[in-house]
């Protein structure tokens, strides 16, 4: 029963992503999914009652596949699938910074420079500082990592800028941490100027 459960809900999971393309395999799907509802007790079913904390909102209904659905009537054999689950890694194109600065100055018209970039490269550490993140892009494929990213872009900008504006804040509002800045901006801005 164990074997049966796992085949169903693999290939189930599975064909969301996939696209097999094979008549028998989805034909062993459907009757291993009508014969494990069939053996299963009822009595040691637990049922889940969500009553009225779900709501459906959103439904799509999308067409992935025009023709026939007949199966063949071949004998088929079940093979268990394991694995760790992690999909195959693919690498995104990664492009440099500037050339993504050069692109948003472009298409948007506006005039980024090499401060905002440095604004762009702490966003960045800060999701890469981040182990459910990295977790994310390390186990998954870049669609199924940007489903995740996308929900926290946004969320990490405005944190990033709080964050910033609180230390203009207590730059503003304490004397002797602005002392102790300036004075660390002064000697760091004369080094690099007189070495370059």
């Amino acid at each position: 029963m164990d074997a049966l459960d796992k085949f169903v809900r693999t290939y189930s999971f599975l064909s969301q992503i996939v696209s097999f393309g094979d008549s028998k395999l989805e034909r062993d799907y459907i009757y291993c999914r009508a014969l494990a509802s069939r053996l299963r007790d009822e009595s040691t079913v637990e049922r889940l009652d969500l009553g009225t904390k779900v709501e459906l909102s959103h439904l799509r209904s999308e067409v992935t596949f025009e023709g026939s659905l007949s199966l063949n009537a071949d004998t088929g054999e079940v093979k268990a699938i394991f694995g760790e689950g992690r999909g195959t890694k693919q690498e995104p194109d990664i492009e440099p910074l500037s050339q993504i600065v050069g692109e948003l100055n472009e298409r948007f018209g506006m005039h980024l420079n090499d401060q905002d970039q440095l604004l762009l490269v702490q966003i960045e550490e800060t999701w890469l500082a981040d182990p459910d993140m990295r977790a994310q892009a390390q186990n998954n494929s870049f669609e199924n990592f940007k489903l995740v990213f996308d929900q926290q872009f946004l969320p990490t900008v405005v944190r990033r800028m709080e964050e910033n504006e609180g230390i203009v804040h207590r730059i503003l509002n304490e004397e002797d941490l602005r002392e102790v800045l300036r004075d660390f901006c002064a000697l760091s801005v004369y080094q690099k100027a007189r070495d370059s």
